[in-house]
């Protein structure tokens, strides 16, 4: 058993206007949320609600050894306490945050469960139900985007563990859910897996991901989307962004980024921690082996 292993952690900065962002260059500096002695974070996304700024990531328990889901409220002079917001038998995490139809949703990562779901909020920001199962697949870090009145999810389905090369079309018709018939729409494991939500720049939509191409987490693109439809899926590679390239005000030593989230002048990302020791980490992993921990 490793005594130090790598972890992740969450990192936010506000810039002068809402312009400001990782694609230009700004030259705002990245504060470094810590983790706390029990959890680590990662796959950070932003809501506002209220005016009010909300963080959603993944808490991994390192007593339990799995994702949960949790939160904390954020400003440019406070950072609240992280707090569980939903847990399940199997390991979650990327909780994509959204509104439809009125109500607060998110679709986390339950690639474990093979269900992809979603919770509804009940009371903002710590009460979440499970709502709904929407298919029975391996999906990974599904993303949402509406597109000429169509509800897109761009996913990855997993076909093989560990390996990350392939984009995968559904959407919504006729109150379900239904796959496009040219999965996989893309194949890289450079590109491929998604990083957050798709954002508009100066009139291109973007597309963040993963480049796992050597590694998990490598690194950061920032693809344009060409063509979202029903039949069809491509993009091109707009910017990538390495680790190297991060300002960050903490000076700390990081080796990975894989997510990239904006909503005003409020940015945040997630950092790699190459090796990091906790003794929760060794007392979770004797716990889990000895199966007195689920």
């Amino acid at each position: 058993m490793k005594l130090s292993v790598p972890e992740w952690c969450c990192a936010i900065r506000y810039n002068d206007n809402s312009s400001g962002s990782i694609l230009n260059d700004t030259d705002a500096e990245f504060v470094v949320i810590k983790n706390s002695l029990r959890y680590w974070c990662a796959d950070p996304f932003l809501f506002k609600y209220k005016d009010k700024y909300y963080l959603f990531f993944e808490m991994f328990d390192r007593l339990k050894r799995k994702g949960l889901l949790g939160y904390r409220e954020i400003s440019e002079t406070y950072i609240g306490k992280m707090k569980v917001i939903y847990e399940c038998d199997t390991h979650l995490s990327y909780p994509f945050i959204y509104e439809k139809d009125g109500k607060i949703c998110i679709i986390p990562e339950s690639n474990d469960s093979k269900e992809l779901f979603y919770l509804v909020c009940k009371q903002f920001p710590s009460k979440w139900e499970k709502e709904s199962v929407i298919l029975n697949e391996h999906l990974v870090d599904t993303t949402l985007y509406n597109n000429d009145g169509t509800t897109f999810y761009i996913s990855e389905k997993i076909i093989n563990k560990g390996v990350f090369d392939r984009v995968d079309l559904y959407y919504e018709e006729s109150g379900k859910v239904v796959e496009c018939k040219s999965n996989p729409v893309k194949v890289d494991a450079t590109t491929a897996r998604g990083a957050g939500k798709i954002f508009n720049y100066n009139g291109n939509l973007i597309r963040p991901s993963q480049n796992c191409g050597k590694s998990y987490g490598e690194k950061l693109n920032f693809n344009i989307i060409n063509e979202l439809t029903k039949e069809s899926f491509s993009e091109v590679i707009f910017k990538t962004v390495s680790v190297d390239e991060i300002k960050v005000k903490n000076k700390e030593k990081f080796n990975g980024i894989h997510t990239y989230n904006k909503i005003d002048n409020l940015e945040v990302i997630d950092l790699k921690i190459s090796s990091n020791f906790n003794v929760l980490n060794v007392i979770g992993g004797v716990l889990k082996r000895l199966k007195l921990l689920w």
